[in-house]
């Protein structure tokens, strides 16, 4: 099977970071940005962990009447944002390993018809995230509790943050540029060292 990142990988920008603003737009939802701003700030002074911020920065999910409503508006509006090479490298038993939060993710991944999703598991009602933040070290993690590592046969990436399920993969490739180049993971890092650096 292929794996692939999502943020910057398969899909321009971050899916959590246009959730935060799709809700902090609605009227109801717009004085939870302080609270998002105060775990933020807690996190960069190295206060908190990212598994701690988000479970902060996620309690107005208990506010939301009707989170399958607001998800199918959400995707309604930012599908665009998908890109275009995916499609034609999509194969029905690639499975997306993202750092976000699985009940965001798995409304596109449904429609894309496609086998799989590592994730961030939270729970919609608190925020709690059971384990961590499946970013890094945590998502080999994540991905271990459902699907061989020796099952990985192209990985696709677009940061070197994302090595350690590289490493396992029979063919890793980093996505880069405006223009979503692929490039062999080894061979880019060669020639751009500087890029090795965990987000």
């Amino acid at each position: 099977m292929n794996v692939y990142d999502f943020d910057e990988t398969i899909f321009t920008g971050d899916t959590e970071d246009r959730f935060f603003k799709f809700m902090f737009a609605k009227k109801e939802f717009r004085h939870y940005k302080i609270k998002w701003d105060f775990y933020d700030r807690l996190h960069k002074l190295g206060l908190i962990t990212k598994t701690k911020m988000r479970e902060g920065q996620y309690k107005f999910l208990k506010d939301i009447d009707d989170l399958d409503k607001t998800l199918e508006e959400y995707w309604a509006e930012i599908e665009q944002y998908m890109k275009p090479w995916y499609y034609e490298a999509k194969r029905d038993d690639d499975v997306i390993a993202s750092g976000t939060p699985r009940f965001i993710l798995e409304p596109i991944v449904k429609k894309l018809g496609i086998a799989g999703l590592v994730a961030t598991e939270m729970d919609t009602k608190t925020g709690k995230i059971d384990g961590d933040f499946a970013v890094g070290e945590f998502k080999i993690v994540n991905f271990k509790k459902q699907y061989s590592l020796d099952s990985i046969d192209k990985f696709y990436s677009d940061a070197y943050s994302d090595h350690y399920l590289a490493d396992y993969a029979k063919e890793a490739y980093i996505v880069h540029g405006e223009n979503d180049e692929i490039t062999e993971w080894t061979e880019f890092f060669m020639q751009h060292p500087d890029k090795m650096v965990i987000k």
